[in-house]
């Protein structure tokens, strides 16, 4: 099976966080005990905007609603190709003027198509 890829571009202003999972237990001492929780501990999501003409702005989000169960390539603004997948309910279209649209959305991290 074939995986997507991404290829759009997105405004320079896109915003990344980075979640790492841990286990933890504090002790009454004021000691912590960490450990990481799985194979993947750190999971990358981006929060992203694209604009530009109506068609164009309509491709994207085709694509945008056909990922949010599959995962597909996108090249983070690191220069990293890894897997994605869209956040459930983050894509957001907005028009400001006429033949021109706007669509925020969310890439959270997958780790298997």
């Amino acid at each position: 099976m074939a995986i997507d890829t991404f290829t759009w571009c997105v405004r320079a202003d896109a915003s990344g966080t980075t979640n790492v999972a841990t286990l933890q237990a504090q002790f009454g001492d004021g000691y912590k005990q960490v450990a990481s929780a799985g194979i993947n501990t750190a999971a990358e999501t981006w929060s992203l905007t694209c604009n530009g003409k109506v068609a164009a702005m309509k491709e994207v989000q085709d694509f945008l609603l056909s990922h949010v169960i599959t995962s597909f390539w996108w090249v983070n603004p690191w220069g990293e190709k890894k897997l994605y997948r869209v956040k459930a309910d983050s894509v957001s279209p907005a028009f400001p003027n006429g033949g021109f649209a706007e669509i925020s959305f969310v890439f959270e991290q997958a780790f298997a198509p």
